[in-house]
């Protein structure tokens, strides 16, 4: 009975390590997500491995980008200029042909386009004008800035009657990093308590800024207790 109990783990630990990105990702399913966390809950080891990649996901978020090289482009271009002279001596008769009247005909051709695809433009636009007036219900003008919102806590429940976190938002609604006041550090000094919370971190879904209609990171301050979560931009 106790090496059919072991067996029973390590499959449950095989499937959960199996499933980590998805369940990081929000893809899989609730069933799945809930089953998962209660494995977590219970093995330190998936929880540690979980954490590590949490970690492995900041470090890479926070790497600097590179910037592209002044001369890349004029590089590219030398580079395929010797490629097409390489190719354009061994060519036969028939291809020197082709290209010639390829390149004959595309001077006529950008022209051509170009001239449909501005007629195409000033006929959509020009269109609605030519229809009749619909009345419409005046809408309040959006606000320069719409800061995130909590859209689902999900199942959760915390091993402490108050804590509060300063959650960064990044412009898909997904949290990317978290912070405690300087009042309250000395909580997350039990690890069973971050794990916990942390945990239930990962099940809640946020709406994300809106800077002139457009989506960005941000940041929210939520305040979790037993039985319920305050939210404050």
């Amino acid at each position: 009975m106790k090496s059919r109990n072991q067996k029973e783990i390590q499959k449950e630990c095989n499937a959960t390590q199996t499933h980590t990105t998805e369940y990081l990702d929000r893809t899989c399913t609730e069933a799945n997500a809930r089953e998962i966390a209660r494995h977590l809950n219970t093995c330190p080891d998936c929880m540690s491995q979980l954490g590590e990649r949490v970690h492995l996901r900041r470090t890479v978020h926070a790497l600097p980008q590179r910037s592209v090289p002044v001369n890349l482009a004029v590089s590219l271009r030398v580079a395929a200029s010797k490629h097409y002279a390489q190719r354009a001596a061994r060519l036969r008769w028939s291809d020197r042909l082709f290209l010639w009247n390829a390149n004959i005909w595309r001077p006529i051709a950008l022209p051509m386009c170009g001239g449909l695809a501005t007629a195409f433009v000033l006929f959509a636009v020009l269109l609605p004008t030519l229809a009749p007036p619909v009345l419409a219900h005046d809408d309040p003008p959006p606000s320069w800035y719409q800061g995130a919102e909590l859209s689902d806590i999900g199942p959760f429940g915390l091993r402490t009657d108050h804590i509060t976190l300063d959650l960064i938002l990044d412009e898909h609604g997904r949290m990317v990093d978290y912070s405690v006041p300087d009042s309250e550090t000395a909580l997350l000094q039990d690890v069973k308590l971050r794990r916990n919370l942390e945990n239930n971190l990962l099940f809640m879904r946020f709406k994300p800024a809106e800077f002139f209609g457009q989506r960005t990171s941000g940041k929210l301050r939520i305040t979790i207790r037993r039985s319920q979560v305050e939210v404050k931009g």
